[in-house]
């Protein structure tokens, strides 16, 4: 549903009393702060998985030790270089 037809949902109106205004204001409100949590708990995802990202990427000790143990770097391997 789009957004016009979503305000066109609320009744809105030029003749709308205050009391009708307040509900529609209400209403809006209450749907802001409900996208609202939804967007924190994507957002709380995204951390979540980009924490563990970071976590499973090798540290430069892993990579020191990787290139003592090989003898050889990915890229002397993959061309034929040696050290």
């Amino acid at each position: 549903m789009n957004i016009k037809e979503q305000l066109n949902n609320l009744t809105i109106r030029k003749t709308m009393n205050t009391v009708e205004i307040n509900k529609s204001i209400m209403e809006l409100n209450y749907r802001k702060q409900k996208l609202q949590n939804e967007v924190e708990d994507i957002q709380a995802q995204i951390n979540f998985l980009a924490s563990l990202r970071e976590s499973q990427r090798p540290t430069e000790d892993d990579n020191e030790r990787i290139y003592k143990l090989s003898g050889q770097s990915l890229f002397d391997q993959m061309f034929g270089g040696t050290k």
